[in-house]
């Protein structure tokens, strides 16, 4: 009965205050989640998931140590990701945090791997005051919740404000160096992590991540991010 009650007070609120498509902006069905299908249709897939990884690890300049990487889909601008992308980092949008979530959690199934944890890279103290969240500990949540896989949160700390690098002209990987640190309150147990982040670039931000982490022998690691800028 309190089902019933819950599903036709959101039908009821879905009237009142409708829901619109993130990627066109059209008030959606009340089945529909965030997007239309033709607008999910949009969100371009790169299927790395099903690439070789050492091909892959060299094409996107990323440590050869790594175990597994892949990304959602490619990063289009003014198409439907970067609606989506917006959303969730400036936005701290759940629900897309958590369409991003089941989209990994379905790709770790596919490739029958396991993780020990799964960790975000970290956004420095001052911008994550500014901003009020981080938003992969939005998707490091959901994943979680989706995959049973634990969410280690702030087990890595960002100790150095460093500017958007997607406005840095210079050596990024100079900008990001040192940038990050262990949090020695969040010990990590050894084992086999995922590191996660919202849009590879460059992979900077990721190697600078990923050497820290390799830099404690007990850890083994593999990369995954929503969105690939090539």
């Amino acid at each position: 009965m309190l089902n019933v009650i819950l599903r036709l007070l959101n039908e009821v609120f879905s009237l009142v205050f409708p829901q619109q498509c993130l990627g066109c902006g059209r008030e959606l069905f009340a089945t529909q989640k965030i997007i239309f299908f033709p607008c999910e249709l949009d969100l371009h897939l790169t299927y790395f998931h099903l690439q070789h990884g050492a091909k892959l690890l060299y094409k996107m300049g990323l440590n050869p140590a790594l175990k597994e990487v892949f990304s959602l889909y490619f990063f289009n601008k003014n198409r439907c990701i970067e609606s989506l992308l917006y959303q969730l980092k400036y936005k701290g949008n759940k629900r897309v945090g958590h369409f991003f979530s089941q989209k990994m959690a379905g790709i770790i199934t596919e490739k029958k791997v396991s993780f020990d944890g799964i960790i975000g890279v970290p956004l420095h103290a001052k911008r994550k005051r500014k901003r009020g969240f981080n938003q992969m500990d939005l998707i490091g949540t959901s994943l979680s919740a989706s995959s049973g896989i634990p969410y280690c949160k702030d087990a890595l700390v960002r100790t150095k404000n460093t500017p958007a690098l997607s406005k840095t002209k210079g050596d990024r990987a100079q900008v990001v160096g040192n940038a990050f640190a262990f949090n020695p309150a969040k010990k990590l147990a050894a084992g086999h992590y995922l590191l996660i982040d919202d849009i590879y670039t460059t992979g900077a931000t990721l190697n600078a991540c990923s050497s820290l982490l390799f830099s404690d022998s007990r850890l083994e690691l593999s990369i995954a991010t929503i969105a690939y800028r090539d």
